[in-house]
């Protein structure tokens, strides 16, 4: 047992370095399917390792480092061959406390039947009612918008720069010229060099919407092949329908796009349909509007979003002909002359 256990974490060493070999992680793998025992080992590692190589999430907090050293120096003496493994895991179990503060999850894919430099997949989720700002390994900055999530490989930075978005994101990205930065949604992907740009581009709306700021970027929509690559120029809005399959393309102050990221909420010509998407994912309410006449109402403004939800929907019934009514997590919207 105790040979095998060394295999193992020999093994282990290699697959989280990322040098092992094709017939070692295929050992590891048998090994993983065999002993249950190793298998949750081999689990808390990855969260271990995750927590190590966590993206740096700018969120308020305050850390005595001078304790943290302490603890990490701390460590009992044991034998040479757990020594690395108990280290390991004090020096994590600090880092929980550390990150324990952000707004921001973090998770960790694995899956050792692939290539070790594809193994790890890193998320950064973003809660509702809450926006994270993260600082990418090439010192990209994203900010994500509450109930959004952005995934990238452990080789980003390496061989290319890919991200995966899911919400709402806003992006400065860090020139390279040799490795163009893309941005994956399920609708479209964006590809730049160093530029800065908002996207929205949440599962349940109609529509995904890139707003260029500055630079340029180039986007594509895989699953449309009469479909060319589209160039975008500063101030430039594109707009593209997932049900019609329309994409339109417009003149607007693209900055404001991304207020959301300073907790303003800016809208020209939205619908009341839209906004209340907007307020449901800052407020984690679900608002339900009585009709399309009410739907369609047309606003334009910037709100700030550090006012509570009744401040809000007051502001937005400037003319007073609104019913609004929330019961527990639900607000219903109905005209007062109906």
């Amino acid at each position: 047992m105790q040979s095998e256990d060394k295999n193992f974490e020999d093994l282990m060493i290699d697959y989280i370095s990322g040098t092992i070999s094709e017939m070692d992680q295929q050992h590891l793998s048998e090994l993983l399917k065999s002993n249950v025992d190793l298998k949750m080992r081999f689990d808390e590692m990855l969260k271990i390792r995750a927590i190590s190589y966590v993206p740096i999430l700018e969120t308020e907090k305050q850390t005595n480092y001078k304790r943290i050293i302490e603890q990490i120096n701390d460590v009992p003496t044991v034998s040479n061959s757990r020594l690395w493994l108990l280290g390991f895991r004090k020096i994590a179990a600090i880092l929980i406390l550390v990150v324990s503060v952000s707004v921001a999850s973090f998770y960790i894919y694995s899956d050792v039947t692939t290539p070790a430099d594809t193994a790890f997949w890193y998320e950064t989720f973003s809660p509702i009612g809450s926006q994270t700002k993260i600082i990418l390994p090439d010192s990209t900055v994203v900010w994500l918008n509450s109930g959004s999530s952005l995934k990238y490989n452990q080789s980003f930075g390496k061989n290319d720069r890919e991200v995966a978005l899911v919400g709402e994101g806003y992006f400065e990205v860090t020139k390279d010229k040799s490795k163009p930065f893309i941005v994956h949604t399920d609708s479209l992907n964006i590809n730049v060099l160093g530029t800065v740009f908002n996207v929205r581009a949440y599962n349940d709306d109609a529509n995904v919407t890139v707003n260029l700021i500055e630079g340029s970027v180039n986007v594509s929509l895989p699953k449309l092949e009469n479909v060319g690559l589209l160039t975008m120029k500063p101030n430039e809005r594109l707009v593209f329908n997932k049900q019609t399959k329309k994409i339109e393309s417009s003149e607007t102050d693209a900055s404001r796009s991304a207020l959301w990221t300073t907790g303003k909420l800016c809208f020209v010509d939205a619908t009341l349909e839209q906004i209340s998407k907007d307020l449901e994912r800052k407020y984690d309410v679900k608002i339900q509007i009585a009709n399309n006449k009410i739907k369609n109402e047309i606003f334009s403004g910037s709100l700030n979003l550090n006012l509570t939800l009744n401040e809000i929907l007051s502001y937005i019934d400037v003319d007073k002909k609104f019913k609004i009514n929330q019961t527990a997590d639900t607000v219903f919207i109905s005209n007062k002359h109906q």
